[in-house]
């Protein structure tokens, strides 16, 4: 089985006010980061969506074993970033996980726990939930491929979600770092403190 990774890393952080993408934590940026949890994974291959600053991300993630995906049509949104990954993904991969730049504390571990429950129920859909939330990275089996390329971009993956509903696994998992995202200046700030 072959589990393919996009890190959508494409946007221009309009909330933020910053280029989240290069904000730093724990002594690296976040696309830093989250590269770096997804390679240190189960995954057998990563494809990072660029699209604003591209020269920029493609610097920050070095010489690290990972394909660049441009989406230009990234003001379109975090749609057209899924497609363009999904795009990207190797034919041969079975299943991919989508995975969000602004998560930069999800562990390699949260990440295989996911792979693991797919790789044992081969659900069409793996969400990881904590305290009854859903969270991110979500794991889609490619049997949905056409689908994930045709989704209404209004509605984004959710239209997706939503019409497999009943076969949609939800795992618990012990770490709120699945819910955990950067949107505004105040959550950054939040996490920098001690």
């Amino acid at each position: 089985m072959m589990i393919s990774a996009i890190l959508l890393a494409a946007g221009e952080s309009r909330r933020m006010g910053e280029f989240k993408q290069l904000l730093m934590f724990a002594g690296r940026t976040f696309v830093e980061c989250c590269a770096d949890h997804l390679l240190d994974s189960r995954i057998d291959e990563l494809i990072v969506v660029t699209g604003h600053r591209e020269a920029d991300v493609r610097r920050a993630l070095g010489g690290r074993a990972v394909r660049l995906a441009h989406n230009a049509d990234y003001r379109d949104g975090m749609s057209s970033s899924v497609k363009c990954g999904i795009a990207a993904v190797s034919p041969a991969a079975t299943a991919v996980l989508v995975a969000l730049v602004d998560q930069p504390q999800i562990e390699p571990a949260a990440i295989n726990r996911v792979i693991a429950e797919y790789e044992r129920q081969r659900s069409l859909i793996v969400i990881p939930t904590c305290n009854g939330r859903n969270g991110h990275p979500v794991l889609i089996d490619l049997r949905l491929r056409d689908e994930l390329l045709a989704f209404d971009g209004s509605q984004g993956l959710r239209q997706v979600i939503q019409a497999h509903a009943a076969d949609v696994l939800h795992i618990d998992v012990a770490t709120e770092t699945v819910l955990t995202d950067f949107d505004y200046p105040e959550d950054y700030q939040r996490m920098k403190k001690p």
